[in-house]
């Protein structure tokens, strides 16, 4: 499933342990090398490289960043345009909420912060 049809996906454990704690910055990130850079291909650190990937593809892989909120339109056809596994199965990452909420109740990390809604502004 990580494959996503050979599209860029954020795997799991940074979706759900590390970048929803800062989702603002994380998608402000995103948003300045997909403006900068004309994606044709990308070399992960894991899985199988490189992963032929568009501007687009690239950041249809932090929409699980994004909030079912006004821009949930648009979302939701980049995911169809894109076929993007952005979003995977809840059953998929049970294992990884429940360690992240026992983390979190432990202190060591804290909270995660809300989706970024087509209200929010991005900061650096």
């Amino acid at each position: 499933r990580l494959r996503s049809g050979g599209r860029p996906v954020v795997p799991p454990i940074l979706q759900v342990s590390v970048l929803n704690r800062e989702p603002e910055k994380v998608l402000a990130f995103a948003d300045a090398v997909a403006e900068a850079f004309p994606l044709t291909k990308l070399v992960p650190c894991h899985f199988d490289a490189p992963v032929a990937a568009t501007t687009r593809e690239w950041s249809a892989a932090f929409d699980f960043l994004r909030g079912d909120t006004a821009d949930s339109v648009l979302v939701r056809a980049r995911r169809w345009l894109t076929r993007s596994a952005a979003t995977l199965p809840d059953e998929d990452l049970a294992f990884l909420r429940d360690f992240d909420d026992n983390l979190v109740q432990a202190g060591a990390i804290r909270p995660p912060a809300p989706k970024v809604s087509a209200d929010s502004k991005s900061t650096n």
